[in-house]
């Protein structure tokens, strides 16, 4: 927290990390990392390519903080490691990405501890969420994921992924169309 009670940016805990603070180092992954992994989770499909990318994503935060710049968001930049990382990774494999597993789909997913047939509902839906999301194209499930998942605006996602706003909000919009039409 800074002075005042009000917390410190991601760029402040940054400007701190590369003065060689472990606990803002410490805050910055508390702060991002589930939005982190639910988007390599769901990008990958695979629970444990997912959590080493996310460390290794977070390592790469490290290991170049000193080359770090706050001309765009933290977050922004975070979140292209971690693309960047995902995407190697897709074309090192040359993976086609599979629908979640039924023990990871249940980790990745929080219990309201609903009765047993809106479970079961819920359960169905998901897997046709599931299912659903990974047969959109590829760039439109990626803007939906780290829109929904990840929490990033459209500006954010343009610059993760190197495109316009206005070209987010058309992938976007065209993939929610496709969903609400699919589901």
């Amino acid at each position: 927290m800074a002075r005042g009670g009000s917390p410190v940016s991601d760029e402040g805990l940054m400007a701190r990390v590369r003065d060689g603070s472990v606990a803002a180092f410490q805050g910055l992954y508390e702060r991002h990392h589930r939005a982190l992994f639910n988007f390599l989770f769901r990008f990958l499909a695979d629970r444990p390519t997912a959590e080493d990318l996310l460390q290794e994503a977070f390592l790469r935060v490290y290991l170049h903080r000193e080359t770090y710049r706050p001309t765009a968001a933290f977050r922004t930049w975070l979140f292209t490691i971690a693309r960047n990382l995902a995407l190697d990774h897709v074309r090192r494999r040359g993976i086609v990405q599979e629908s979640v597993g039924e023990e990871e789909r249940v980790l990745a997913t929080p219990d309201p501890a609903p009765g047993p047939l809106r479970r079961a509902e819920a359960g169905e839906e998901l897997r046709r969420l599931e299912a659903a999301l990974h047969d959109l194209p590829p760039g439109q499930r990626e803007v939906l994921l780290l829109s929904r998942y990840a929490g990033l605006s459209h500006t954010e996602i343009a610059e993760v992924t190197g495109s316009s706003p206005e070209a987010v909000r058309v992938a976007l919009h065209r993939a929610l169309r496709w969903l609400r039409d699919s589901l």
